[in-house]
């Protein structure tokens, strides 16, 4: 409660350099400073906030000719979207065996650690898994409404 109420009181161009501060350390930053797309890439925008006395850093091989260029394969638009929070509600409804291969085949595409971690909300389901639970679903049969715990807003890192 009391992080909600700070958060409030801040700018977006804080509450964004916050949180491209927080990713410096672990994500996959890009350095490209010749991209066309560099302004609106994650990765680079990231990697502005890179310290300059650090060592090493996790990020794209600039001599790829893949990247830094108008079809970047690494280019994370720099847009915030709606991510869905926890898969406990989607199962409420539905019948017991076709729950049990919807969470089999989720489990298969995305890994046993990072199914339950999305299952609890602890871990955000992008657009794109949620694209992937809604036709994993239909897959399978379910015809109901495909319901998650929560939304919040976040960048699609």
């Amino acid at each position: 409660m009391k992080k909600e109420k700070n958060n409030q009181n801040k700018s977006a161009a804080q509450l964004q350099e916050e949180a491209f501060r927080e990713k410096e350390n672990h994500y996959l930053v890009c350095f490209i400073d010749s991209c066309p797309l560099r302004d609106q890439c994650l990765r680079w925008l990231v990697g502005q906030y890179a310290d300059p006395n650090r060592m090493v850093y996790t990020t794209v091989n600039p001599r790829n000719p893949q990247l830094g260029g108008e079809h970047c394969a690494m280019f994370r638009k720099k847009q915030r979207v709606i991510m869905k929070i926890g898969l406990t509600r989607l199962y409420h409804e539905m019948p017991t065996y076709m729950e049990r291969a919807i969470r089999q085949h989720l489990i298969r595409l995305w890994g046993r650690r990072q199914y339950f971690d999305a299952r609890r909300g602890d871990r955000l389901i992008t657009p794109q898994r949620q694209q992937e639970v809604i036709d994993t679903c239909r897959l399978h049969g379910w015809q109901g409404p495909i319901v998650f715990d929560g939304e919040q807003e976040d960048w699609d890192w």
